[in-house]
């Protein structure tokens, strides 16, 4: 959750009434005119590590994208022993669980830096309001994001990276 955006709300939804704009689950708002653009790279040994977090926490040991995490001292023990403070201990990772690490590291990348790059595209714009909604992946269907994408003010949408139960929607809105 955006704790900045959702800051905004107050500020910012009357700029929603006045362009029409109604996105259901509403998290926060931004005006893109005073933001500022993000530059991934500077996240990069951030993702890798919670990348190797992800992995050791994993029901099934070393499984991406696994729902189910068991939070336990030996997962504590696998984490130190496979990571340091500026990123991953790549000379604990051998075989197997090296190329599973390196594909999610790149999958997890790809993923932010998509959310970024279109964060990034409309910052400083005037005319752009960025929307968190609690309607990202599968929600989207289940809360009429196909109707939201129609709309006039529609510019584009992503789901977040941190937590893909929530997206990013900019629109647009009179100055």
């Amino acid at each position: 959750m955006d704790l900045g955006a959702y800051a905004k709300i107050d500020d910012l939804s009357q700029v929603m009434k006045d362009n029409g704009i109604s996105v259901p689950r509403l998290r926060g708002l931004r005006n893109m005119k005073f933001e500022e653009p993000v530059d991934i790279r500077t996240m990069y040994k951030d993702i890798e590590k919670k990348c190797v977090e992800d992995l050791c926490n994993s029901v099934t040991s070393w499984t991406p994208y696994s729902n189910l995490r068991c939070y336990s001292r030996a997962n504590e023990r696998k984490l130190n022993y496979y990571t340091v403070d500026d990123g991953v201990n790549w000379k604990h990772i051998h075989g197997k669980k090296r190329k599973i690490l390196k594909t999610y590291i790149h999958n997890e990348k790809k993923r932010y830096e998509r959310q970024y790059s279109i964060w990034n595209k409309y910052c400083g714009q005037e005319g752009v309001l960025y929307i968190h909604a609690r309607i990202g992946g599968r929600n989207w269907s289940y809360y009429g994001g196909e109707e939201l994408a129609k709309q006039p003010w529609f510019l584009e949408k992503v789901d977040d990276a941190f937590d893909c139960t929530y997206c990013d929607i900019y629109a647009r809105i009179g100055k």
